[in-house]
């Protein structure tokens, strides 16, 4: 909830790499669980996670960057040396940080005397005390309702719901991760579930396997670049999918679009029509 991908203007994303990673400077945002260790998300995470998400996914940004840590990333992972710095929206300079501090989304980050800081903390301390005042989001944790997502990646219980999407027809989604360029992990709103979805009639070319993976198959021609279309377009958007049916394995099947109002397109269409 308060780190993002950015693509620097003119540059293309032909890699991983060229994304830079960067936090929001001096800001908290309640932490993500992990279910590998039976720890929960603390209060507001998802909510935290998901504010981000609309104020910054999709959009041009300005980002001006405040100092850099060292954050271990594991025994098995050496350090990484994250950027931390002010992203603002372009156009509204709006400072994201203190948008997710003001709604009770986030907190400001207490730091030692020593220690280097987002040259705006007096703003955002400035920001929290309100937040605080108002007893809004983590200011309130008793009065804190979580939300409890079912979790459709399990095959079986895909299945078994699986008449419900396709009765439902048109429904809205958010695409939370690409597993190749034609099938990804969505969340649906209005049913509250998340699922393997996969487009319909399509095939796309495998891509490389996620560093550390325990199968490391080989990719196929234009796998990657397929995938990339796809993390560049969709990840993390908006978009309204219709379901039409389910494979053996549990994957939710059917066609998806993105883009609003003249904007909006079948991406199986566009995949195709890019190559």
């Amino acid at each position: 909830g308060d780190t993002v991908n950015v693509l620097p203007d003119g540059v293309l994303y032909e890699d991983e790499s060229r994304l830079k990673k960067v936090s929001l400077a001096s800001v908290r945002a309640p932490r993500a669980g992990n279910d590998k260790f039976g720890k929960p998300d603390d209060p507001y995470a998802n909510e935290c996670r998901d504010r981000l998400r609309q104020l910054t996914v999709g959009k041009h940004v300005d980002v001006t960057i405040h100092y850099e840590r060292e954050i271990p990333m594991g025994p098995k992972v050496g350090p990484e040396n994250r950027q931390f710095g002010t992203i603002s929206v372009r156009g509204k300079q709006s400072d994201v940080g203190q948008v997710l501090i003001s709604e009770g989304l986030a907190t400001t980050q207490r730091h030692r005397d020593d220690e280097e800081k987002s040259p705006r903390y007096d703003d955002l301390i400035a920001a929290e005390s309100i937040a605080v005042e108002a007893k809004k989001g983590v200011h309130d944790p008793d009065n804190y309702k979580k939300s409890t997502v079912d979790d459709l990646t399990n095959p079986q219980k895909a299945k078994s719901y699986a008449d419900t999407l396709i009765r439902a027809g048109n429904i809205k989604a958010v695409v939370e991760y690409c597993f190749n360029g034609s099938r990804f992990k969505l969340f649906v709103p209005s049913q509250n579930v998340s699922i393997v979805f996969a487009l319909s009639c399509l095939r796309a070319p495998q891509a490389s396997p996620m560093p550390g993976a325990k199968i490391q198959t080989k990719p196929e021609p234009f796998g990657d670049d397929c995938k990339r279309r796809s993390r560049l377009t969709i990840l993390q958007r908006n978009v309204e999918i219709r379901c039409t049916g389910v494979t053996l394995g549990g994957v939710i099947t059917g066609e998806l679009w993105v883009g609003q109002g003249g904007q909006r397109r079948n991406f199986s269409v566009e995949l195709v029509s890019a190559g």
